[in-house]
């Protein structure tokens, strides 16, 4: 798969505006969200309306930051959800997947930012 994980010019607009030690912190609390919105996600069928907030959650955390990838997999859920396709599931599992591969691209990021 190649898709674009993080929006480079994104994530190095909010360090040059907030400062790398301010992103950083925001970064691991968008770590610990984007878990918890995992779970709920990953339950998608069970309880679509808590999945399609999750991904709204999720959609808006990962695009502030660039991971613009992750945002898209979240739109997806968030539209599957609400529309109850039969995709769900699939997406859902999707979205957990680009979630990990989007946390260890921005603990990269972030380690290329460090003085």
């Amino acid at each position: 798969m190649n898709e674009t994980l993080l929006d480079a010019a994104v994530f190095d607009d909010l360090v040059e505006h907030i400062g790398a030690d301010a992103v950083r912190a925001i970064v691991e609390i968008f770590f610990g969200e984007c878990r918890e919105l995992e779970g709920a996600i990953a339950a998608a069928a069970a309880a679509p309306r808590v999945a399609a907030r999750a991904a709204h959650s999720l959609k808006s955390s990962a695009g502030q930051l660039g991971a613009s990838a992750l945002a898209a997999a979240a739109l997806a859920v968030e539209t599957a959800a609400t529309e109850g396709s039969p995709d769900l599931p699939p997406l859902a599992a999707a979205l957990v997947a680009c979630a990990e591969r989007t946390e260890a691209a921005l603990a990269a990021r972030l380690n290329s930012q460090a003085p």
